[in-house]
């Protein structure tokens, strides 16, 4: 019995249905070479954010975007965002309702606050600069 192939990262499955395109036609070589510099560049960004917050925010914002658009462009930017959330093997219930409704986010970002400025600033400070700064990433 042969052993089990090891799972792969999203991003290695990406690429290597991409490399399959390749194969099926070279035409797309270069295409699909820029696609892969894209895929790695997602790659070292998800290493940097394994929860993949950003991801799901820009879920969201596929989701609902802030522009009025015609139901052809709607479903583009749902597929859009599906095919992000299966790439990252998201759950739908992992998906904020909307891109500033992550309740999670101010946690962490009061928590690492705290760890680098605690001992210089109350902690009224720190919850508005808490605060503040959660509201610029959440633009």
């Amino acid at each position: 019995m042969a052993a089990p192939r090891p799972k792969l990262t999203p991003s290695q499955e990406l690429m290597t249905r991409l490399l399959r395109i390749v194969r099926a036609c070279p035409e797309a070589a270069a295409e699909v070479l820029e696609l892969i510099t894209l895929v790695s560049q997602v790659e070292a960004a998800t290493a940097v954010d394994p929860r993949y917050r950003d991801a799901r925010r820009v879920i969201a914002r596929l989701r609902t975007p802030l522009w009025d658009m015609g139901p052809a462009d709607r479903e583009t930017l749902r597929a859009a965002a599906e095919t992000i959330r299966r790439v990252c093997r998201l759950k739908e219930d992992d998906i904020p309702a909307s891109p500033t409704a992550d309740a999670g986010e101010r946690e962490r970002i009061s928590e690492r606050l705290a760890a680098a400025l605690g001992g210089e600033l109350s902690p009224t400070q720190l919850a508005r600069v808490t605060g503040v700064v959660a509201a610029a990433l959440q633009e």
